[in-house]
């Protein structure tokens, strides 16, 4: 009998044909969250645990890489079945589609700074609200729960940047700018981006700001309550056994 192997579960041709519709896993490729291996499979920070709760559950998937942009138009409509890896919980996107358990937390976000910047204060805080300060943020990034609080009321000088999160580095490493905010799973990557500049560069730790949210699997109004319920159950099964960390 041909066998079919979808989503890391080793299905019959009949078997496939008899159980529920196989679910659309879409993802779009940002390390370290999720990266398209040479042998097809997906895995990251988010991609992991996901695929993880899709095979505990016994529930076909396959991934699909498009971009956020479509996977929010696909979810809204409502036409497929499918589910995004990794976003955010809010009550818009909960109207119109269908939210598991988180399968990742934010760790708390941090900054990239110049190597010789050392303030004497340790807190987001008392940075910002040092006008000598030269801070850079890039616009439409999410930097966690008490960030934007912290931000809108700093005397520090700070730009809203539009553009890739790498050239914000280089200024940093040219001495444009005392630090660029990152969130903290990016940042290593972010200094080795800049090159033969990443001496010049280090990761710095605040000490008043809290983890991020939390992300999840946002499944359109087409996969079932019963789906939804076996995927929770998943996520707090591999919660409870430990192969799911970072959740908290």
């Amino acid at each position: 009998m041909r066998k079919l192997v979808i989503g890391g579960l080793l299905l019959s041709a009949v078997g496939v044909a008899q159980c529920e519709e196989v679910i659309l896993l879409s993802y779009y490729e940002r390390a370290p969250y999720a990266v398209r291996q040479a042998n097809g499979d997906v895995t990251g920070l988010t991609a992991d645990p996901a695929a993880a709760a899709f095979q505990k559950a016994g529930i076909p998937f396959q991934w699909q890489a498009i971009p956020a942009r479509r996977q929010l138009v696909n979810i809204e409509r409502a036409n497929t079945l499918e589910c995004g890896v990794g976003w955010y919980k809010t009550a818009d996107r909960a109207s119109v589609g269908k939210f598991t358990e988180p399968i990742y937390r934010d760790k708390p976000t941090v900054a990239v700074a110049r190597l010789n910047f050392n303030p004497p204060e340790k807190s987001l805080a008392a940075m910002a609200a040092n006008p000598s300060v030269r801070i850079l943020m890039k616009n439409g990034l999410t930097y966690g729960r008490n960030v934007p609080g912290i931000m809108a009321t700093a005397k520090a000088h700070v730009q809203v940047v539009t553009g890739d999160q790498s050239a914000l580095a280089r200024m940093v490493a040219a001495d444009r700018a005392d630090f660029v905010l990152s969130p903290y799973e990016e940042a290593s990557t972010l200094i080795a981006s800049v090159g033969k500049e990443v001496q010049r560069l280090k990761i710095l730790h605040f000490d008043d700001v809290v983890a991020g949210d939390t992300r999840h699997l946002w499944c359109s109004k087409q996969v079932s309550d019963v789906t939804i319920a076996r995927l929770n159950q998943a996520i707090a099964h591999n919660v409870k056994s430990g192969k799911l960390t970072g959740t908290r």
